[in-house]
């Protein structure tokens, strides 16, 4: 009997033990820093999304969000299907997001590296909104498949433009 509890306390502490260590692991999304800053885009102002330093992330498993519509683009000197349209503005756009047989509108490839930035329109005034950046463990299918959430969505960036 005394065998037994002496197990049953060991097998307790090591349970523990092992949880413990397994809260501490680091989650398996990219470690970026990133800064913004507002453009002019004609007469509004477009919000410019710099990855200032940390990993290359797969464009294929980002989302943009945004507190308001927005369109994510190429910067707002772009004409054609690379540029911001509010027509297109949903509350959350991916970085692959392109129209037909044209290449994805960030222009940034297949990763989005160490200085490169993306573009994202809100419409309207750019006072007030809060965007959020998301890296998913999944490739995100189709243009806007739904917010992202649960265990397999991970926040890499979130700011509100002041207003």
């Amino acid at each position: 009997m005394l065998m037994v509890s002496v197990l049953v306390v060991i097998a307790a502490t090591m349970t523990v033990f092992v949880f413990d260590i397994g809260s501490g692991l680091q989650s398996p999304a990219p470690n970026v820093d990133t800064s913004y800053q507002l453009v002019p885009d004609g007469s509004e102002q477009t919000i410019a999304i710099t990855l200032a330093a940390g990993d290359a992330v797969s464009t294929e498993r980002l989302y943009v969000v945004g507190s308001k519509d927005i369109d994510i683009s190429g910067p707002p000197t772009t004409s054609g299907s690379g540029a911001a349209d509010d027509q297109f503005a949903t509350e959350l756009e991916t970085f692959t997001e392109s129209s037909g047989t044209n290449p994805p509108q960030v222009g940034v490839g297949t990763t989005w590296d160490a200085g490169e930035t993306v573009y994202v329109d809100p419409v309207r005034s750019v006072d007030g909104v809060t965007i959020t950046v998301y890296w998913t463990s999944r490739v995100v299918e189709g243009v806007n498949p739904g917010r992202p959430r649960g265990e397999y969505s991970y926040e890499l960036t979130r700011f509100t433009v002041g207003g």
